[in-house]
């Protein structure tokens, strides 16, 4: 008699706990279901989508949330910040996602200095979170480019990783273009900087010695029009 009337108790204790593990339960399904619509809605920022990784910590509340990005989210950071919205109240819920983005990765390992060749290179939709530069999704547009450290097999492309050498250096002999209305003139002239395409540069006549501004058009070639202003 006295063991029934102990375990009536425990009985008694227990009951409401697991009441409230069920309601807390049934919330948690609410909140998953409402924070699940929001990601399959589609979260893009800057060509990336985000995937749920996992949700640090739940509001404690019942029911769906309204979810929204936080107006300070820069970049594509692994964790961060929701804003869970439910009426008046509002709750800053710690997330963890993968930026998933089609960007040009590495086929295999690449030491730094390496020019970027086409074969080095192919798409791939991969997780880009918590890079810090630019990514490309078209290879020709890195073709050429320089490392500017080694990377693994698989590795994204970044923006802050990869420089353009110059197509004309310091001291190289350019063909200088020079366009006057209908005239068209080739002269011989020195680079007195290094430059890459489209950018200007002085250069020295060899035979006038006259120093004029001109811009790269490629390798060895620089181009001065006088027809609208000079370079």
């Amino acid at each position: 008699m006295r063991r029934l009337t102990i375990n009536a108790l425990l009985l008694a204790l227990c009951l409401p706990l697991l009441t409230i593990q069920l309601q807390a339960a049934e919330v948690d399904k609410a909140m998953q279901q409402s924070l699940s619509a929001f990601f399959n809605r589609g979260v893009v920022v800057q060509g990336a989508t985000a995937e749920l990784a996992g949700v640090d910590h739940w509001p404690e509340a019942r029911g769906s949330m309204h979810w929204s990005l936080p107006l300070s989210l820069h970049g594509h950071p692994g964790r961060f910040s929701l804003i869970a919205e439910q009426g008046a109240r509002r709750w800053y819920v710690s997330v963890r996602v993968r930026w998933m983005a089609e960007a040009i990765v590495t086929r295999k390992n690449i030491p730094a200095r390496t020019l970027l060749t086409m074969d080095m290179m192919t798409k791939s939709r991969t997780d880009i979170s918590g890079h810090s530069g630019n990514w490309w999704s078209d290879a020709r547009e890195l073709a050429g480019m320089r490392l500017n450290r080694p990377l693994a097999a698989g590795a994204v492309i970044q923006s802050n990783q990869v420089t353009m050498p110059p197509l004309v250096k310091r001291g190289d002999t350019v063909t200088i273009i020079l366009e006057a209305g209908g005239l068209h003139i080739r002269a011989e002239g020195t680079a007195l900087r290094s430059a890459i395409a489209g950018e200007r540069i002085m250069v020295r006549n060899m035979r006038s010695k006259e120093i004029i501004q001109a811009v790269v058009e490629k390798a060895g070639l620089v181009r001065v029009s006088l027809n609208g202003g000079q370079g």
